[in-house]
Parts: C-alpha cells; structure tokens; sequence
C-alpha cells in the first residue's frame, strides 16, 4: 500500500496533504499486519480499520491509528456500515484538515494559535457587581492561555446600544500586558443590548488584518459572547455572518438571556451556556476552556458555508401592499429613511402587469393610500412616486384600524388585486410604534383572507405585537433605530419575494386535536420514564377527550418504535389514562428521532390510523426526548411540518436543544429542562402552545411539481390495469393541475418504454383524466425496469417534455409493477436518484422487493400491496409525500442503494478524497 502513496500514482505527499487509508475487512488477516502498518503510521499515514462480523478486534487496533476510539469502528454485520457513514466522513475531515494561505500549508500542529475576541454586554442590566465576576472570569480565563503573537491573541469590545473596542488582537503581545487591561475594564453602561449589532461591529472593525487577525494565515477566528438579557435587536443575520465567516462561537447567557437566542447564535449546542448568576460564571472555565484549546489545535473543525449565487432570476407574479407609519413616531427626520428602505424592496422586484404589482399606503389615526396595486405597472412610475411621499404626520397610530381598511379596500380586485387568479397577497406592515387601537381582529382577518404579513419594527414599535400580527416569529423583523433598517433589508426583501401564505389553524378548546405524544424510551431515558408518564396524565386531565373532541395516541420510540395506542385506541379520557398507566420502557439503543418522526407521519397521523386532519383537525406532535439523536431528523421533520403536523418538542438530560429546534416550527415550541423531575414547571405552557394559532409560510415552488407515472405493462399487470387507471385518476384529482403548477405525465414499459402523453401534453385536470381513462395495456412478457427509468430519466424529466427540474421544481416518479426486472436496476436508480428525482415505487405480485428499495428515494417510499387491484387503497399513503416534499427536502434525505460494502464505498467517495483498501473475499 506503502508503494501506492507514491507522487507517480498521484500522492500528495510532498504539497503536504494528509495521506489517509480506510482499511474495510470482515475477517483476519492472513499474513502479519503489523510491521507495515508501523510503516505507514511512520510516514504519518492516517490509517482507519473498519471490521465486520469476523474481522479480529486487536487485529484492527494494530492496522489503526491511534487513538482506537476514533480510528477503529467493529461492527456485527454489513447492513450496519451505513450507520457509520456521517460519523466516519467527518472524523476524515477532521484528520485531514489544514488552513490554507497562499497555497502554502502552515504547520498547525506545533502549538496553539488563534486569535480570540470576548465579546461584553456592559449595559445596566449586568450592573458594577456581576462585571466585576465577568472581568475575573476573562482574567482567569486567559492566564489559561498561551498568549502572543504566534499562539493565542486577544481582543475585547463592550457593548450595550452601540459597541465600543477595548483593545484590539494587535494593541498588546504579552500576557501581562493583556492580563492588565482586562483588570481595567469598566462597565460602559446603556439601556439597550444590541447583540446583533455588536457581533456585525466585531466582524467588520476586529476579524480583519489591519486589526492584527490572522484569519489569511488560516489561524482559527473565534468570539465568546456574554451577555446577561435578550438581544434587543434582531440577531438572525449576525448568525448568518459567523458562520459564514467560519467564525467559532461561545456564547454565555444570565439569567434574562434568551437560551435558544444563544444557541442559534453559538457554533454548537455545547458551545453554549447560562448561568442563573454571574457570581457562578467561574465554574463555566471547565466547560469553554478545553473547546477554545481544542480550536486553538485544529481539533474542532468548521466545515465552510458554500453560498452559490443564483443568477437566473425566476419570475414570480404577487401582489404586494406596504402599509407604512406616517405618524410622529417616525417624524420627518427619519421619513426619508424609511422611505428609502421601502423604495429598495420595490427595487430589487420584478415589476409589471403580468408579474409583481405594489401598492403603498400611510397610517396614523386613519390610513391613507397613496397608490393601488393597478395605479402604475413599471418600476421607474412606482419609484418616482415612492420618492414623492411626504409624512402624512398625526399622533395617534390606530394599526388595527390600518389592517381593516387595507383587506377592504386594497386587497381588492377594484383595486388590482389577482387574489381570485390564485396570485399570492402580501402585506409588508412597517411601524414605528406600539398602536393605540386592538390589532389582533385585524390580523386574524388577514390571516383568514389568506393574507401573508410581514411586519418591520422600528424603535418604540413592541415585538410581541408584532408577532401577534405576522403570527410567526420568522416573519416579525425589528431593529432599534432607522438607520439599521438597511440591517433586514435583504431578508424582509427575500420573504416579500419567495413566501406565500402557508395556511391557517386555530387551536381552541371548542376545535378537534389529534395529538399524539412521541417518547424517548431508550436507556437513556431510564427511570425518568415515570416521570413523563405522570406528567402525561396531568397534561390529559386537562384535554377535552373524546370521538368528536381530543384525540390522543402514544408511541415509544429508540432503534425502533412501538404504537402503544392508537388515535381509535380509547375515546374517553378514563381509558386514556389506565392505559398510561401501563405503560412499561420499550425500545433499545441507538436512538433515532428522525425514524420515528417518519414514523409517526406515516403511520399515525393517517386517516386509517384515526387521523381527522382531512375533517380539519388539528394535528400536535409532543416529541419527549432525553438524548440525541443517532440519525437525522431534518427531512423528517420538515416533512412532517409540511404535512401541517404542529410539532411541541421537550428536552432533557442529554437531549441536543439545536436539533429540537429543527424539528420544530419556531423555535419557542421547544420546551428544555435539566431533569424531568422540573416537567410540572412547564405543563402550562405545554398546554398554550397546544392552543396556539400556526401560520407557516411556505415557499412558492411548494405549489409546483413534476409527476410521472411510470405503469408496468406486461402481462403480470393485465387483470390490474383498470385499478391501476383508476387509481392514477384519483390521485390527480386531488392534485392541483395546471402548467404554472402540478403537471403529470405517463409511460407504460414491459420490453421497452412507451410515452402515454408528456408533462407538457395536458394543462388541465379534465385533459388529465381523459388521457388516463384512454390508456391501453401495452403487453409484453417481459419488464425491463432498469431500461424505462433510464428512458424516463433521459426523455421525460427534460425541458423539451415539460420538465421543470432546473426552475427548482421537485420531480417525482411514481413506478407501478407486479413484476421482477428483466434487467438491472441499480445503475439506471442512482442516475435518477442523483438527477434530483424523487421515485417512489408500488409493487405487488412478482415486484422483487429488494429491487423496489433500489428504485425508491428511501425505504419509506416502497409501497406493498397483495395485488394491484388493491392499488387505490395506498392513495392516502402516496399524497402525503407527494404534496409535501419541497425540493430542499428531496436532496436532504440520503439516496438509498445496496446496503453493503459498494454503498458505503460509494458515499464515502462522493463525500471525500482518500485511499480505500477493500477485502473482496
């Protein structure tokens, strides 16, 4: 092996890259390992083994590297290599990382460098007493490190309204020097704590050369943030900027912090944490000063953020009012300012009749319009008249009233308002005060009109109310003063341009719920278990059970899961809780969240599981979790949001906080505590978030897909054909089609492919319909599936056939067969798979189901059935996915395959650059 790492066969040695062999073995060796692996290792060759079933265990630690925690994986069988994929690619990344400068590649091995700022609230809120903690904290901290030029260098910026450097990486090169002036410091003081602004303050003025940042040498660049409260300005887009800049993030929080705030804003959940007192921050040096050496090192990676620039611009028709605050809260001074930021956003849209129309009005004590969505079709008449407004000025501002008259009177098709063409409506509500008049009226009758809003709030304008309007935290922005307005530009101006009203549902005691409580069960979750169960029954005892009321299921999940009842289970609330009563821990390790949030979706929020949603019920999703999760939950997760599930989640002991958040809606629907001894602590806000009203805003291309329905038509399928047809008839009918929206087409294969019409044959559903119920049975005795997905692939998911895929539409393939391929799958399935289609495979009969796992974008996309005529019962099953998955979704769940040593070599090399030695016994 030793000869194949050699600059002839193409090592890098020399350039300094990391040389890495993957040694993949089910049993032992038959000539002695040990004298070339000491080779190897010699030349500094990073070496992993991985062992299945046979595979001798000292044998593998004499191949590996050290340490064997990390380099040597032992695993019971081939079906299990998948499992350590993702954990296997990011120790490779780990071993083979190194900063880059110039092309040259600096030894980062030798010693600890990086250059490190703290970031400090010194606002009033922290007070004399705790910064007197906090600046011993810093002190004792640093004297921690190994502090110069070459190692370790500090900066540190107070902040409160506005930041203020203290000293700079470059201003001191000795320890003492910095010791000195951290024992100097001051509290600056100030009523505000603007974090986002602060952080943007340190990227722009601190992780720069001129400030002494080494970040061009490749030297880790990295903030620790403390602060005692909430951020009073928005701190979405400082998030976006650490990690964009690959910055690493600690963040510390008092008691009035918000938790989920720094968490967002940290690198990783364990780069964060509270304190219910300042006086206890020393006890947090344990916890921050091995991860600040660790990055000092080069033991903790950041895998860069890669932002691709979309340069073909997708025309979107929408119709779109700003309502603006003309009141004195704004003033004449900062009109303009406002005024700017308004005519910025019109500017960065696509204007015209058949494309964007906007309409902008004024309010304080009553609203005033200034023009109508039809008043001017180009962009140069609406800026010019957007530049012409003046103040309209008054005292009072009466925001209900302002939302009333612009449903009534601008939303209007008098006014140019394409609602009824199905044309997205958005309001873009911009305030500057909180408003003297009830707003919540208003904001339920935009919400009920369909009515996406988007609120901006300015200085005294209140983040609650806003909320309250927008009815989602994502869609509330808000900034301290006008001139950060330009802060939230990009973001409101990407709502305003991608959102459409995602739908409405109100939660109310008189209103049916089907909520079902998802509980860890591994291990991990141990005697607590009890615990949650009697917090159960407490949350129960408050529910209003019964047929046409509450409904409630359980299911227990770890490896596995397990329905412990369903939502028909019981239909009194006396059943319910003997039920849980009985209730015994059920389920193994690992424990895979993501697999159960399918799982559920599927299988328990169906209608033939007892699932009303069809009927308008609500539908709740209490995740209960003690650790984290061994696979991934955010396909799952955003799938089942998309399916209108209202995810709750509640964590405990090792619970990860940052994944509960990508399960969730918003991030205040997760629900943390250290021990689930405190669950009583949290059951009243359980049950409001269960009452809460949900508005989620999706994304336009959400409307749109490409469906083709690929039939077996060989003489396995002759007695099925007609339940065939019917069932594709069905499915349309609850498919929205349209050329600008769902577009279908079919193709009969046995020996070879045959198109029944195209995606682009037919625009509306009664065309459809007609073509399907025209179909004949092909015939043919035998069913080459591998070649019909490879001519589907090559002539139906095109352009010239009405394929959508490179506007970012999804594409979606539905086979039907009750026959074994004549062929090969395998290959023709990857091509489709990685072209970004979505196969979902329906077999019966003869259908190899090995096959059908090949074909499928995942195992939870095969569906079984005795015989094709009983197709039109998995219709439920098929919509589902169909109308829920977006694109992103698509590309975010693993593309399945064989399960053994070819796929694992397969993922492995997509992901990364190494040697890999096989054993082909």
């Amino acid at each position: 092996m030793k000869d194949q790492l050699n600059k002839a066969n193409g090592s890098r040695a020399e350039q300094g890259v990391p040389q890495i062999i993957i040694v993949l073995t089910d049993g032992r060796s038959q000539d002695d390992v040990i004298p070339p692996s000491a080779s190897l290792k010699s030349a500094e060759v990073k070496i992993y083994a991985i062992g299945v079933h046979q595979a001798v265990e000292w044998e593998l630690k004499e191949i590996a590297s050290e340490p064997h925690e990390r380099f040597v994986y032992h695993l019971d069988d081939f079906a299990a290599l998948k499992g350590i994929v993702n954990d296997l690619v990011a120790s490779v990344h780990t071993a083979a990382a190194h900063p880059f400068s110039d092309g040259i590649i600096k030894d980062t091995t030798a010693q600890e460098a990086a250059d490190l700022i703290f970031l400090i609230d010194g606002s009033v809120n922290v007070g004399s007493g705790n910064f007197q903690y906090i600046r011993d904290f810093i002190v004792n901290f640093i004297d921690n490190l190994e502090i110069g030029p070459d190692r370790i260098q500090i900066g540190v910026v107070q902040y409160s309204d506005e930041p203020s450097t203290e000293f700079y990486f470059n201003t001191y090169s000795t320890k003492t020097e910095v010791l000195d002036a951290v024992k100097q410091l001051q509290p600056k003081g100030g009523d505000e704590i603007n974090t986002g602004e602060a952080v943007q303050f340190v990227i722009d003025n601190h992780f720069i050369s001129s400030a002494g940042s080494r970040v061009s040498e490749g030297v880790p660049q990295a903030v620790i943030i403390i602060t005692s409260s909430e951020s009073s300005d928005d701190t979405n887009q400082a998030q976006l900027l650490l990690r964009k800049g690959s910055i690493y993030t600690f963040s510390i929080g008092g008691r009035d912090a918000d938790s989920n705030e720094l968490v967002q804003l940290a690198t990783d959940a364990s780069f964060s944490s509270m304190v219910s007192d300042f006086s206890n921050i020393a006890n947090l040096q344990q916890q921050f000063l091995p991860l600040v050496s660790r990055v000092a090192r080069r033991e903790i990676i950041i895998e860069p953020i890669v932002i691709n620039e979309v340069v073909t611009e997708v025309v979107s028709k929408r119709d779109i009012v700003f309502l603006i605050d003309g009141s004195a809260n704004v003033g004449s001074t900062y009109f303009p300012v406002l005024r700017d930021f308004i005519g910025n956003i019109i500017e960065a849209l696509n204007i015209g009749p058949d494309q964007v129309q906007v309409a902008v009005a004024q309010y304080s004590d009553d609203p005033q319009v200034a023009f109508y969505l039809n008043s001017y079709s180009r962009k140069d008449e609406l800026l010019s008249h957007v530049n012409g407004l003046r103040l309209k000025g008054g005292r009072t501002l009466n925001t209900g009233a302002a939302l009333e008259y612009v449903i009534n009177n601008m939303f209007s098709k008098l006014t140019g308002s394409r609602k009824e063409e199905g044309i997205p409506q958005i309001l873009v509500l911009a305030t500057a005060g909180k408003s003297q008049d009830d707003v919540k009226a208003s904001a339920q009758a935009l919400a009920q009109a369909g009515i996406l809003t988007i609120a901006v709030g300015i200085n005294k304008a209140e983040a609650a109310e806003l909320q309250r309007i927008t009815f989602s935290e994502n869609l509330a922005y808000r900034v301290n003063d006008f001139n950060a307005l330009d802060t939230i530009r990009q973001a409101v101006t990407s709502s305003a341009k991608h959102l459409i009203f995602g739908g409405i549902t109100e939660v109310t005691t008189a209103v049916k719920r089907d909520i079902v409580f998802l509980i860890d069960g591994s291990p991990g979750m141990g005697q607590s278990l009890h615990q949650v169960l009697e917090f159960l029954s407490r949350v129960i005892e408050m529910l209003n059970i019964g047929p046409d009321k509450d409904k409630v299921a359980v299911v227990q999940y770890g490896t596995g899961q397990k329905i412990e009842f369903g939502l028909d289970a019981y239909s009194t609330k006396e059943e319910v809780l003997d039920a849980i009563k009985n209730l015994e821990p059920n389920s193994k390790k690992p424990l895979n969240t993501g697999a159960a949030l399918d799982f559920v979706t599927r299988n328990v929020f169906s209608a033939s599981a007892g699932s009303r949603k069809e009927a308008g019920a609500t539908q709740i999703l209490v995740l209960i979790a003690a650790g984290k999760s061994a696979d991934n939950v955010q396909p799952y997760a955003d799938a089942a949001k998309m399916a209108r599930i209202v995810p709750i989640a509640i964590g405990a002991k090792s619970a990860d906080t940052s994944e509960l958040q990508k399960i969730v809606l918003d991030p205040t629907f997760v629900l943390t505590m250290r021990d689930f001894r405190d669950l009583s602590t949290i059951q009243q806000e359980l049950l409001s978030k269960m009452r809460t009203v949900i508005i989620q805003a999706v994304p336009e291309d959400a409307v749109k897909r490409d469906v083709v329905f690929l039939i077996d038509g060989s003489e396995n399928v002759r007695v099925a054909f007609p339940s065939v047809q019917r069932f594709i008839s069905r499915m349309v009918d609850n498919l929205d089609i349209g050329s600008d929206k769902v577009r279908v087409g079919v193709v009969q294969y046995s020996d070879n492919p045959r198109v029944n019409f195209y995606l682009n044959s037919y625009t509306t559903p009664r065309e459809v319909k007609d073509a399907i119920k025209g179909l004949r049975q092909v015939g043919g005795r035998r069913a080459n599936t591998g070649a019909a997905l490879d001519y589907v692939k090559n002539n139906i998911f095109t352009r010239s056939a009405g394929g959508r895929a490179e506007e970012g539409v999804p594409q979606f393939l539905i086979l039907l067969t009750a026959s074994k391929s004549s062929d090969d799958v395998g290959q023709a399935a990857l091509a489709l798979k990685e072209a970004g289609v979505a196969p979902f495979s329906i077999g019966s009969g003869s259908a190899d189901d090995r096959e059908l796992q090949q074909i499928s974008l995942s195992p939870s996309f095969v569906f079984k059935v005795n015989d094709l005529q009983n197709v039109e019962t998995l219709q439920q099953h098929l919509e589902s996915p169909l109308t829920t998955l977006s694109k992103e979704l698509i590309t975010r769940i693993p593309i399945t395959g064989h399960v053994g040593e070819t796929s694992l070599l397969c993922l492995l090399i997509r992901k990364m650059r190494s040697f890999i030695i096989f054993d082909g016994i």
